[in-house]
C-alpha cells in the first residue's frame, strides 16, 4: 500500500493515503486525525467553536468515506458534517452525532449522541464555560449526552487507557514503528451525569474521561451510548426547534458488508443546516 508522509507535533510518520483500511486502523485513523487537528489550533483561535468547526471538516475531510476489511458490522463509514446556518440563539449542544447502522440481515439501528464541547482555559485546570443550567438542560431531554472537552496540551490517565492503547497501538506501529505508543489525546468525552454528580469543573474529569476516538470507534459507531426516543431524534436532525439546536451535526451511515442502506432524503433539516465542505 502507498504510504505518504505527515507531520504530527514536529515527527514525521507515514499515514495510509488509500482505501481501504484494516478494521484495527479505525481508532488510530480516528485519534491521528483528531489529535492533529487540535494541535494546529493556535493560541488566538483557541474558543470552542473554532475547534470543533475545525475537527468536523477535518474529520470529514480526511475520512468522509471509508472502507474496512474485518468481520465487523463497521465495514462501510459514510459521514457528512453540517452547520447551523444563520443567527439562532437556543442552542441544544455543540455537536449532535446522528448515527444510521444498517445491518445485512435487512435491520437498521437510528440513534443520537449529543456532545457540549468545552475548552481547557489557557494556562489553568478548569473548564470555564461550564454551566449547571446548560447541563440540567441537556440531561433533561438527553441523558446520555457528554461533555467534550478539549486540551492544549496531552491529555493522559483517562479512564479507558488500556483499551485505547490497544486500538491505537496497531495503527500507529505499522505507519510510525520508530516511535512509542503512549495513551495520551488531544479530545475526550466524559458523561454529563458524572459531570453533575462530582461537581468539576477541571481537569479532574479526566478520570472518568474516554477518548474522542473510542467514543466514535467503539461505542457511537457500534450503536452504544446513544438516544432512541423520537424527540431526540428530531432534535438531533434539526427539526425540532422547542428544545433548541445542535450548532453542528455529523451524520453517520455505517454498513454492514452485504447490507443494502436505505439512506432517508431528509434525514437532516437543510433549511437551517449547511454542509460543511
Amino acid at each position: 500500500m502507498q504510504k505518504t508522509a505527515r507531520l504530527l507535533a514536529g515527527v514525521i510518520f507515514k499515514v495510509p493515503d488509500s482505501m481501504p483500511h484494516d478494521l484495527l486502523d479505525l481508532t488510530g485513523l480516528l485519534e491521528h486525525t483528531i489529535r492533529t487537528s487540535i494541535k494546529n489550533v493556535g493560541l488566538w483561535d483557541w474558543d470552542e467553536d473554532h475547534i470543533t468547526r475545525s475537527l468536523l471538516t477535518r474529520l470529514r475531510s480526511e475520512l468522509g468515506r471509508i472502507e474496512l476489511l474485518g468481520d465487523d458490522v463497521r465495514s462501510n463509514i459514510h459521514w457528512q458534517a453540517y452547520k447551523l446556518s444563520g443567527t439562532y440563539e437556543n442552542r441544544f449542544g455543540d455537536v449532535a452525532i446522528l448515527v444510521n447502522i444498517h445491518y445485512k440481515d435487512g435491520e437498521h439501528l437510528e440513534g443520537a449522541a449529543f456532545l457540549e464541547a468545552k475548552r481547557r482555559q489557557r494556562r489553568k485546570t478548569t473548564f470555564d464555560a461550564m454551566r449547571a443550567q446548560q447541563l440540567n438542560k441537556l440531561l433533561k431531554h438527553a441523558p446520555r449526552a457528554h461533555y467534550l472537552l478539549y486540551d492544549y496540551e496531552d491529555i493522559t490517565g483517562f479512564q479507558s487507557s488500556p483499551v485505547f492503547f490497544d486500538e491505537v497501538r496497531h495503527f500507529y506501529r505499522r505507519n510510525w514503528p520508530a516511535g512509542s505508543v503512549a495513551p495520551r489525546t488531544s479530545a475526550v468525552c466524559v458523561p454529563l451525569n458524572v459531570a453533575k454528580a462530582t461537581g468539576y469543573k477541571d481537569t479532574l474529569l479526566y478520570r472518568y474521561a474516554t477518548p474522542l476516538s473510542v467514543m466514535l470507534s467503539c461505542r457511537f459507531f457500534q450503536g452504544l451510548d446513544l438516544e432512541f426516543g423520537s424527540e431526540a431524534l428530531q432534535v438531533a436532525a434539526g427539526f425540532l426547534e422547542k428544545f433548541g439546536l445542535p450548532s453542528y451535526i455529523l451524520e453517520v451511515e455505517i454498513s454492514e458488508a452485504g447490507a443494502e442502506p436505505t439512506k432517508k432524503t431528509d434525514y437532516v433539516n437543510r433549511q437551517r443546516y449547511e454542509p460543511m465542505d
